[in-house]
């Protein structure tokens, strides 16, 4: 256009502007409202939008128009808009009935309970019997928890209309609320007895019966419904699902493309898709996929389910191609944020999960998925006080999420806090009944905390439904050993081994039964079996120096030992042993001379041979000479666990200046070895040094649930609690400590630290 062109245009918008601003505002309102109206009439819910908002932008306080938007963007979906317009539409019309009812709706749904209360009662005022507005005033306050309140008000709306089948409906959901289940089955039946034919109240007492496990009674509901209405979503859906989950698989099938058709969306075609998937036809379910992603409604949900199964099929390119197809369309899709974390993890890209996790969190601060991804991330990494605090934010925001529970249980049992993880495993097992996992789990904290009896009728539970599972015929033969029938657990363990070949429990089951029958030979004849087909294993090569070392074969334990050192250089518990070897030899000053010579000579285990030097020397009792080994090896390797955490200690026994350093040092190891025992002892120390009693109480407790047999840490937890002012704790954890070894090599101290606390 050329420039003449343009300023004819130009004056062209400007003579439109001022005819329209030249209109009497009322009138021009009016006419919108109008068109408005007449577009609405014909379901162009679009354009009827339109010309309502330029009626507002007349009049800012047309509450009609306010409240005919708030219907249509309720009608389109866009409920933050249609709660928006519904509440200005309320506070302009004070005594309109429909436009408080609209807005008292639309804030129980945003669960703004308080405000909409507000809402409800307004209505009340104007028609004391109004029967959807004492409904929503009940919502209201079941939505505030006030249950009673609620029953009173919906008790009130039937006394008005008895025949509102929504009443009964809400009066069998609060006695459900309250545990009331007969009274809410009652009113479930009543709903469908007044309207046999309300779609809805047969829908609500099927998906009750259901609930129940009356899946017989559910199953006729919703062909009942069907029969009245063939295009019902919900009956078409709950009928497949219900068919799915009752083993009729191929008979659901007609149900899902029922739901398909009726949906008319293409997100419901992705059910569909699942259908085919879980029942091997991936090749049907592909090409819905493929069709799906054509539609931009349903291209992320598509994409993240053609992702799983490109990674199953060990096609790992295109999976996370189809995932960075879904996040260059949308950055902060959670479900690509967390299938992309779970295949880096099973990629054992723990980091670059976390890292996942983390930032998703940043755009989803509430979503369950991602809050699990950390979880599951924050293990991975061994932070596991990091993967608890994850856990437990997944049940904050979804308080019956069992494999949040299942997972924080499992880890305060690697930590030696059974009694914790009972508390969780109670609540999982009451949420989910048939979760054998969390029954199994539960079982082990009971046989942990002793109570061997409700463990023992929790296992006969589980193999009633799951006599093939390997960790359970494991705890079963934990279960004998505790009850003395050597002869049961033995079968136990062997019964575990032929079902899971590789189980390490099963195995130093076994292990613990020979050497305790005095039958070395079959206890090595085991470990050395294994050690052929896995030279490398850590757990199993720390199992076998255990044997050898039981059976008297120091040289074999020392070999092994070592080997140890070369696949994991930061074993606290192989440097401890090896000590103890050498001690038990008086061979310190030749294994100290071997590895100088072997740090000297071979720059890979140069960290763990410097480290062991340092071992040897404390065992000598020659402290500055360690110091400067452990310094060394950590100016080798920063990350060095053992030596970091050993010289820590040696500067936390100078005391001084040094107590700053040896804070940092114990924190480091303790974030990379966060369920150690003696590294936990360590940092609890040095916090007890500084006089950061409290931290040091908190920690040292840790330490004692880590290994409850170490008389050394609950001493020192008994002196952090006297400092702490805590006389009768204090006196209990140094008597126990004495109790575990009334000879340790601080008991003197202890003795005399327990007359004070008791004094």
């Amino acid at each position: 256009m050329n420039r003449r062109g343009n300023v004819v245009a130009s004056m062209f918008l400007c003579a439109l502007v001022a005819q329209a601003c030249s209109k009497d505002p009322q009138k021009a309102k009016a006419e919108f409202m109008a068109r408005g109206d007449a577009y609405a009439a014909k379901g162009q819910r679009s354009e009827a939008i339109i010309e309502y908002r330029n009626a507002v932008a007349q009049d800012q306080n047309f509450g009609q128009a306010r409240f005919k938007l708030a219907t249509l963007y309720r009608e389109s979906g866009d409920r933050q808009n249609s709660l928006r317009e519904a509440v200005r539409a309320a506070d302009l019309l004070p005594k309109d009935v429909p436009a408080q009812l609209l807005a008292a709706r639309l804030l129980v749904e945003a669960g703004q309970f308080e405000a909409a209360k507000a809402r409800a009662n307004a209505v009340i005022e104007i028609e004391p019997k109004n029967v959807l507005a004492l409904t929503l005033l009940g919502n209201a306050l079941v939505g505030l928890k006030d249950l009673d309140g609620a029953l009173s008000l919906v008790q009130q709306a039937i006394d008005a209309d008895p025949k509102q089948t929504l009443s009964y409906g809400n009066l069998a959901l609060l006695n459900l609320a309250k545990g009331n289940t007969n009274a809410a089955e009652s009113a479930f039946k009543r709903a469908v007895e007044i309207d046999p034919k309300s779609v809805p109240a047969k829908l609500s007492l099927a998906n009750y019966q259901w609930a129940m496990g009356s899946t017989t009674a559910a199953e006729t509901l919703l062909r009942e419904v069907l029969a009245l209405e063939p295009t019902s979503l919900s009956a078409n859906r709950g009928l497949a699902t219900l068919l799915m989950q009752t083993g009729r698989t191929k008979d659901a099938e007609p149900f899902i493309k029922g739901f398909v058709e009726a949906a008319k969306d293409p997100t419901a075609r992705l059910f569909l898709a699942d259908y085919y998937l879980a029942n091997g036809r991936i090749a049907e379910g592909l090409n819905v996929l493929r069709a799906s992603a054509e539609d931009p409604r349903a291209f992320a949900g598509a994409k993240i389910r053609m992702a799983s199964i490109a990674y199953r099929n060990k096609q790992k390119a295109e999976a996370f191609e189809n995932l960075e197809q879904v996040l260059a369309k949308d950055a902060k899709n959670e479900g690509a944020l967390v299938l992309k974390g779970r295949l880096l993890l099973a990629d054992r890209k723990y980091k670059e999960a976390l890292d996942i996790a983390k930032s998703g969190l940043k755009n989803n601060p509430a979503s369950v998925g991602l809050e699990f991804l950390l979880g599951a991330a924050s293990e991975a990494n061994d932070s596991l006080d990091d993967a608890v605090t994850a856990y437990k934010e997944v049940l904050r925001l979804s308080p019956s999420t069992v494999e949040a529970m299942t997972r924080i249980a499992d880890l305060y049992l690697r930590q030696n806090n059974p009694q914790g993880a009972a508390e969780f495993l109670t609540q999982a097992v009451k949420n989910q009944p048939q979760s054998a996992q969390a029954r199994f789990l539960l079982a082990r904290a009971l046989i942990r905390l002793g109570n061997i009896q409700t463990a023992d009728a929790e296992l006969a539970k589980i193999l009633a439904a799951n006599p093939n599972l390997p960790e359970l015929h494991t705890v079963l033969g934990d279960l004998a050993w505790k009850k003395g029938d050597a002869a049961k657990a033995r079968s136990e363990y062997g019964t575990a081994l032929k079902l899971a070949p590789t189980s390490m429990e099963a195995l130093t089951g076994l292990v613990r039964i020979d050497l305790a029958q005095k039958q070395p030979g079959a206890s090595r004849a085991r470990v050395e079996e294994r050690l052929a087909a896995k030279p490398d294993d850590l757990a199993l090569l720390m199992l076998s120096s255990g044997v050898y070392m039981l059976t008297n074969d120091e040289a074999k334990a020392e070999a092994t030992l070592r080997h140890v050192l070369e696949v994991d250089p930061n074993n606290i518990e192989a440097y401890n042993r090896l000590g103890a070897i050498y001690l038990k030899q008086r061979r310190l000053d030749v294994a100290r001379q071997e590895y100088e010579a072997a740090a000297l000579k071979d720059p890979r285990v140069a960290v763990a041979a410097t480290t062991m030097v340092g071992v040897i020397l404390t065992l000598q009792n020659k402290p500055a000479e360690a110091v400067q080994q452990y310094q060394k090896a950590v100016s080798m390797q920063p990350d060095a666990v053992v030596a970091s955490n050993n010289l820590a200690w040696h500067y936390a026994e100078e005391g001084g200046t040094n107590l700053d350093v040896a804070l940092s040092l114990a924190q480091k190891a303790k974030g990379k070895m966060p369920t150690s025992a003696e590294v936990t002892d360590t940092l609890g120390w040095i916090y007890y040094k500084k006089g950061l009693s409290s931290l040091a109480v908190d920690t040292l407790r840790e330490g004692t649930q880590q290994n409850p047999r170490e008389p050394m840490i609950h001493y020192h937890l008994g002196l952090a609690l006297l400092k702490n002012g805590d006389k009768t704790q204090a006196a209990r954890s140094l008597e126990r400590a004495l109790e575990l070894n009334a000879n340790f090599a601080a008991a003197a101290d202890a003795k005399r630290a327990l007359a004070t606390a008791k004094s």
